[in-house]
Formats: structure tokens, C-alpha cells, sequence
């Protein structure tokens, strides 16, 4: 390669970086990641349990009310919250912080169905897809149960 075509693909990748990051969303009243609130992270694995229990009852709400464009901010703040217990929970072995990572994996894919069906209003499927959101949390709460906190 060329010094010419190599300079040419660097600045491309460069711009298209810059790009990527100044994107907003394009849409008024999006929600692009840019513009989710930031979740605060308790300091331990219960009231994190605790605080995403709280953002699973307002999908709840939110569902019953009929106000399903308010699902994708409970569900991407319990999603947070998730990920961020297993640096607050102590004493997982090495399969059990793998099953554990397996599982919020699940809970990151299921926030984005939440968001998904609930900005569609799809009320069925948003139902369908917080069963199973409930019960994946209800299998992270057995596996950290009686873990210590870090």
C-alpha cells in the first residue's frame, strides 16, 4: 500500500470515528443512548436486587397504564443496574460468575425487546418478553443469594 492511499484510509477512519461518536438521535424525542439517564449503582448486591425490582414494578405500571413509551427507560435502568452486581458481589467461583455473565447477557437482550415492543406498543409482546425479564432476574437473585459484598 502507498503512503497516499494509506493517509487516505486513515482519515477516513478518523472522520468516520468522529462521526459515530457526535451522532444524535434523529428523531425529536428519541432516546438514543446518548440522552438515558445515568442509573446510580447502590453499593450492594440486595439494593441493587432492590433498585431493579423498582424498575421492573414501573414497566409494570407503565403496561397497565397503557404508557408503553416510558418502558425502554425502566427497562434499560434495571438492565444497568444488572450489569453493574457482579462487581458488588463477592465469593462466585469461576462457573458461577460465567452463568451469572450468561444471564445478564440474557437481560441485556430482553431491555432491548422491552424497548423494542413497548416503543411499538405492542403490549402482548411487551408483557411476554418482562415474564421472561422476571424470571431471569428471580435466577440472578438464587445466584448471588448469600454471596458476600465486595
Amino acid at each position: 500500500m502507498n503512503p497516499r492511499s494509506f493517509t487516505a484510509i486513515a482519515l477516513a477512519v478518523a472522520l468516520l470515528s468522529a462521526a459515530i461518536g457526535n451522532a444524535q438521535p434523529s428523531a425529536p424525542g428519541s432516546h438514543g443512548r446518548g440522552h438515558d439517564e445515568p442509573v446510580a449503582i447502590p453499593a450492594t448486591g440486595a439494593a441493587i436486587l432492590a433498585a431493579a425490582d423498582q424498575r421492573v414494578a414501573a414497566i409494570d405500571r407503565a403496561i397497565a397504564d397503557g404508557k408503553l413509551a416510558g418502558v425502554h427507560a425502566e427497562a434499560f435502568a434495571a438492565r444497568d443496574l444488572l450489569v453493574a452486581l457482579p462487581q458488588k458481589v463477592g465469593g462466585l467461583g469461576e462457573a458461577e460468575a460465567k452463568a451469572l455473565a450468561a444471564a445478564i447477557g440474557r437481560i441485556r437482550q430482553q431491555a432491548a425487546l422491552l424497548d423494542k415492543f413497548g416503543d411499538a406498543g405492542d403490549v402482548a409482546q411487551t408483557r411476554a418478553v418482562l415474564a421472561r425479564f422476571k424470571t431471569e432476574i428471580a435466577g440472578i437473585r438464587q445466584q448471588v443469594a448469600g454471596k458476600p459484598d465486595r
